[in-house]
């Protein structure tokens, strides 16, 4: 059986980490729209005084961004930079 190279292992290693920050990106937005749903109903039917779910639905929507942003966005960038991090560690 033949040894990977370092090319085909890092492309291995982007292709994962990029599926799983997919699917925790998911899991996160799929959470917050639930919760979201909840404060609201919560927030019209039983504590109408003042519409305070504005303020955590916002708190967890800047969350759910920032999570796709350095996540999906640049997270290619971001795995690059921690590769080329290891490689300048165990090369010293």
């Amino acid at each position: 059986m033949e040894r990977p190279t370092l090319e085909a292992y890092q492309l291995a290693e982007r292709k994962a980490a990029r599926e799983e920050g997919r699917r925790g990106f998911l899991v996160h937005a799929s959470i917050t729209v639930v919760v979201a749903i909840v404060l609201v109903v919560l927030n019209v039917t039983i504590a109408t005084g003042f519409p305070w779910s504005v303020f955590a639905v916002a708190g967890m929507g800047i969350g759910v961004f920032m999570h796709w942003y350095f996540g999906l966005v640049r997270g290619e960038e971001l795995m690059q930079r921690h590769q080329q991090d290891v490689e300048r560690r165990t090369a010293a």
